[in-house]
């Protein structure tokens, strides 16, 4: 009996006017074996707050919402994991398991952990998570960082241990609809290595899906519920990936779209709206399954955007801290990636203005 696999993207569990999470979107939820998303936010109120722009707190009562909603694993190695320090991070890992909901990508201690492995139906699952950024863990917590070695190593351990491998990483550029040349390359080498799944998130939007070899790759499952507020396109696109598996590898997979509402509660989109998150997610996955997502095209979509979000992030800390994210600034400026934006960007302004004059 084939085992159903749904996954969905980032999870605040902040809304408007008192409104419950998941109320609206329970009934396609419960319609799976296992359910996972990635938890970005810290289940706790109290811990030391990080010098950064978005510091993502919730009261440990909502782990509840995440229970009724039936997630039965969530990923916290994500950006935001850390933003109460150990202490909130602790209390996030104890919320969730007082509700006995499994988690992924970090742990007590100052050992990274291997993986978790779950059964059901007679299949057995092993899930790795993984967060992208630089960032030192305090002492006495561990969350994991993706690095591709790593990651390869634990894949082929837990390999050895279960029928097929997940894994979530929270990586890649925020606010962009496309994963980078690199991104494509790390996961084909994943999958090459044993994985069968790839749950990505971190962009805040819809990327694309791309069934490699025998296994299948969701390059970024969006926000899922979440402030779309915080965006300045606020972006509302959303979905569930529902994956059917058995011991032999995925049987079948499909995407229910949906959207984030005014109170940012998910929801299923019907009629011409489910059609057009559709059409987008159709028409990105094209895009990355033949090969038209190369590194200078990539640079030109998201130089600009990926400059303009991190100084806005960057003036905010500035004001606030002073010297110290002053000097991160300088430094970010000048990197490797950020030269490669600039000249993106530039090259996008002159297609778009040789465009305008030749319309």
């Amino acid at each position: 009996m084939p085992v159903r696999l749904r996954a969905v993207g980032d999870v605040l569990l902040w809304t408007r006017n008192g409104k419950r999470p998941f109320d609206l979107i329970h009934h396609e939820l419960q319609k799976k074996d296992l359910l996972f998303g990635n938890l970005e936010t810290v289940l706790s109120k109290s811990g030391d707050p990080s010098r950064k722009r978005w510091v993502n707190t919730t009261s440990p009562e909502a782990g509840k919402y995440l229970k009724e909603a039936g997630f039965d694993i969530m990923s916290v190695a994500n950006n935001h994991t850390l933003d109460m320090g150990q202490e909130g991070f602790e209390k996030t890992l104890s919320v969730l398991e007082s509700h006995g909901i499994a988690y992924i990508g970090g742990a007590r201690g100052d050992e990274p952990p291997r993986g978790l492995i779950v059964e059901r139906n007679g299949v057995t699952f092993g899930f790795l998570g993984y967060t992208s950024g630089m960032f030192r863990s305090p002492p006495g917590v561990t969350v994991s960082r993706l690095k591709r070695k790593a990651v390869i190593d634990d894949i082929r351990w837990l390999k050895d241990h279960c029928d097929h491998v997940v894994v979530s990483l929270h990586w890649g550029v925020e606010n962009v609809y496309y994963p980078s040349p690199a991104q494509v390359r790390l996961a084909h080498d994943l999958i090459d290595n044993g994985a069968t799944l790839i749950l990505g998130h971190h962009s805040h939007t819809i990327q694309g899906l791309e069934r490699y070899k025998d296994g299948l790759i969701a390059y970024s499952l969006g926000n899922f519920q979440f402030d779309t507020e915080l965006f300045r396109e606020k972006i509302k696109s959303t979905m569930i990936l529902s994956v059917d598996l058995d011991r032999d590898g995925i049987r079948d997979y499909m995407v229910i779209p949906c959207f984030i509402n005014d109170d940012f509660q998910p929801e299923v989109a019907e009629g011409r709206t489910g059609e057009m998150v559709q059409r987008w997610i159709t028409e990105c996955s094209e895009r990355v399954q033949n090969g038209e997502v190369t590194r200078k095209w990539w640079f030109e979509e998201v130089g600009e955007e990926y400059l303009v979000y991190n100084l806005e992030s960057y003036r905010y800390r500035i004001r606030r801290h002073g010297l110290a994210p002053l000097i991160e600034c300088g430094v970010w400026l000048v990197t490797p990636f950020c030269l490669n934006c600039y000249a993106g960007a530039i090259r996008r302004r002159l297609k778009q203005r040789y465009a305008g004059g030749h319309a």
